[in-house]
C-alpha cells in the first residue's frame, strides 16, 4: 500500500484514481515506480484546464514589464512581446487561417519563432515546428502529412526551398523574416557561425509572400475569444524520427503543454530566484518547448533563444544575463569545459545544470562538477511524454549514473509479454501521465502499438529499476541513432544513400564517438562496375 501523503499529493492535480489504484496492486519487488511528494520542491498545484496561450496570457497580466525574451542581445517585455503576439495573430486571421487550421515555421530559435507559437494557439490553429536542418523532400513530407498551407520562414529558406515548394504542395501563404529584423546593433556576428549567411544576406521584397514584422506592425492586436477544449486541441504538432524513415507527427494538446509548464517548475524548482534559461535545445525539438521555456514563461521569467552554438558565445552570454538555468545535450558541456578560456568567465549565475537529449557520461558530469561547482545530472523523456518524463532531484534526491525519478508520473519494466519485471531486471519502459501525447497523426496503427491501453505509453527503451527508485536506462530496443541529442532513423540515411547510382547495398548503424555520443557509420557495397571508381569522399559529398 503506498504512503497516503504520496496519494494525496498525486491526487492533488488531478491524477486518475484508477491509474494510482493499479499503482496499488504493484509490491516493493517489482519494477514500478510513482513519483514520492519527499522528492519534490514543492506541490504541483491542480492544473488549470485553460490553452497554452491562456497560460501565457496569466504571465503578460502579473509580469507586464519584465523581460520575456532576449534575442540575439536585444529584450522584448512580456506586454510588447503579446502585443506583437496580437497583432500576428490578426495577420493569420486575415490570411484565412481559423481553428484547427496547421502552421508551418522553420526558423531557427528565435523571438520570431515564439510569436509564430503563441500567435498560432492564440487563434486556435496548430503550429509544427519544421527542422531547419531539413532538406527539400523532408520538408515537403512535413508539410504534405500536416496539411500546412500557410508556412512562416527565413527569407534564405524561401529561394532555396519554399519557391519551389509552395507551388507543389498548395502552400497558400509563405511569412518571411531575417535574422536581423531582431537584433540588437551591437550582435556578434562572429558568433552566428553558420547563421552568418542568413545574416549577410540582402533583404529584398520576394513577390508572392508576406514579411512577418512589416506586416503586423499595420494591424491592431486581436480579440477574438476562441473556444478550447484542452484534453482535445492540438497547438503543438512535432515530428519525431521514426525506425520506419517515416517521421511521425506528434500530437500535443493544449493539457500537456499546461501540465508540463506546471510540473517542471515546481517538481524541479532548484533556482533561488527569478528563473534566467539559456534556451539552446531547437525548436523543432520537444526539449526546445519545455527544457525550459514555456515553463520559464509559466514563471514570468527570461528565455534567451540561442539560434546556433558558439562555446565562447555562450560563456559571455551566461556572466552577461546571470544565466541560471541550462538544460543542454552532453556535447554542450565537453565543448564548454574544452574552452580555453571557461575559466576567465564569471558562471556564479548557474544554478541548474542538466543533460538533455543524450544521457551525459559520468566523466563528463565528474568534470563539469569539479570545474564549475555545479552538479550535473541526467534527465530523460521524449517526444511522447512533452520532455521531461524522468530527472533527478538535485538536492533531494539524486543518482549520477542514473536517468532519476518520474517527474508527476508513472514508470515500469516489463517483459515482452507486459508482466512486470523483478526490481534490477532489464526489460522495456513504460510510462504513463498527464503529460502523454494525443497520437501520431495520421497513423493509427503506429499509435495504437505504442499509447497503449490504460494510459501507458511503449517507450521502446530498454532499462530497469533498482532498489532506491532510480530508472536507469540501458540501450534502445528501436532502431535509432542518437547523435548530439537528435534521433537519427537508419533507414533514412540507407534511403538517400542507395540513389547514388554506384550503391549495390548499404547499411547504417551507430558508433559510439566521444563527443557526439553516437555519431553515424555506413557501410557500402559498390555495384562492380563502379569498383575501384568511387571513393568514400564521394558518397559523403552526395550525402
Amino acid at each position: 500500500m503506498k504512503e497516503v501523503d504520496e496519494l494525496s499529493y498525486m491526487r492533488n492535480f488531478g491524477y486518475p484514481e484508477e491509474w494510482i489504484k493499479e499503482g496499488e496492486r504493484y509490491g516493493p519487488n517489482d519494477s514500478y515506480v510513482i513519483t514520492h511528494t519527499s522528492w519534490t520542491w514543492e506541490p504541483i498545484p491542480p492544473i488549470p484546464e485553460i490553452s497554452i496561450y491562456d497560460l501565457w496570457k496569466r504571465s503578460v497580466e502579473k509580469y507586464p514589464e519584465e523581460t520575456a525574451v532576449i534575442f540575439l542581445d536585444k529584450k522584448i517585455t512580456y506586454r510588447e512581446m503579446d502585443l506583437m503576439i496580437n497583432k500576428y495573430a490578426s495577420l493569420l486571421l486575415d490570411l484565412g487561417v481559423k481553428k484547427g487550421d496547421v502552421v508551418a515555421t522553420m526558423l531557427p530559435n528565435s523571438l520570431q519563432h515564439w510569436i509564430a507559437f503563441f500567435g498560432a494557439v492564440r487563434i486556435g490553429a496548430t503550429h509544427t515546428p519544421v527542422n531547419v536542418m531539413y532538406k527539400e523532400r523532408e520538408i515537403a513530407y512535413q508539410i504534405k502529412d500536416s496539411g500546412a498551407k500557410t508556412a512562416v520562414t527565413m527569407d534564405l529558406f524561401y529561394s532555396l526551398y519554399f519557391a519551389k515548394l509552395k507551388e507543389e504542395l498548395g502552400i497558400e501563404n509563405v511569412i518571411l523574416t531575417n535574422l536581423k529584423d531582431f537584433a540588437a546593433p551591437s550582435v556578434n556576428v562572429k558568433a552566428l557561425g553558420a547563421l552568418k549567411p542568413f545574416w549577410y544576406a540582402p533583404r529584398t521584397k520576394i513577390r508572392g509572400t508576406i514579411d512577418l514584422f512589416d506586416s503586423i506592425a499595420k494591424y491592431e492586436p486581436t480579440d477574438l475569444e476562441v473556444k478550447c477544449d484542452p484534453k482535445e486541441d492540438v497547438p503543438l504538432l512535432l515530428y519525431t524520427a521514426g525506425t520506419t524513415g517515416e517521421p511521425k507527427g506528434v500530437m500535443c494538446t493544449h493539457f500537456n503543454l499546461v501540465f508540463n509548464a506546471l510540473s517542471h517548475v515546481h517538481l524541479l524548482k532548484m533556482w533561488k530566484r527569478r528563473e534566467v534559461n539559456y534556451s539552446i535545445m531547437p525548436m523543432f525539438h520537444t526539449a526546445g518547448y519545455f527544457l525550459h521555456p514555456l515553463p520559464t514563461f509559466y514563471q514570468g521569467g527570461t528565455v534567451i533563444p540561442i539560434p546556433i552554438f558558439d562555446a565562447e558565445e555562450t560563456l559571455r552570454i551566461i556572466q552577461q544575463y546571470g544565466v541560471n538555468t541550462i538544460f543542454a545535450p552532453p556535447t554542450f558541456y565537453i565543448a564548454l569545459l574544452q574552452h580555453p578560456k571557461f575559466k576567465e568567465y564569471d558562471l556564479s549565475s548557474v544554478e541548474v545544470t542538466i543533460g538533455c537529449g543524450a544521457p551525459v557520461p559520468p566523466p563528463v558530469q565528474e568534470q563539469w562538477h569539479d570545474s564549475s561547482g555545479i552538479t550535473l545530472t541526467n534527465g530523460w523523456g521524449m517526444t511522447e511524454t512533452n520532455c521531461g518524463g524522468c530527472i533527478s532531484a538535485v538536492g533531494i534526491k539524486e543518482k549520477l549514473d542514473s536517468i532519476g525519478l518520474p517527474v508527476a508520473a508513472e514508470m515500469k519494466v516489463v517483459d515482452d509479454k507486459g508482466g512486470v519485471l523483478p526490481r534490477g531486471k532489464e526489460g522495456e519502459i513504460l510510462f504513463r501521465g498527464l503529460q502523454v501525447a494525443k497520437g501520431y497523426l495520421n497513423k493509427p496503427e503506429q499509435t495504437k502499438e505504442a499509447f497503449l491501453d490504460g494510459g501507458w505509453l511503449a517507450t521502446g527503451d530498454v532499462g530497469y529499476i533498482d532498489e532506491e527508485d532510480f530508472v536507469h536506462f540501458v540501450d534502445r530496443k528501436k532502431d535509432l541513432i542518437v547523435a548530439s541529442g537528435y534521433n537519427v532513423a537508419p533507414v533514412e540515411i540507407e534511403d538517400v544513400i542507395y540513389e547514388h547510382p554506384a550503391v549495390l547495398e548499404t547499411a547504417v548503424v551507430g558508433v559510439s564517438d566521444p563527443y557526439r555520443g553516437e555519431t553515424v557509420k555506413a557501410f557500402i557495397s559498390l555495384k562492380d562496375e563502379y569498383k575501384g571508381k568511387v571513393k568514400e569522399e564521394e558518397i559523403i559529398d552526395f550525402c
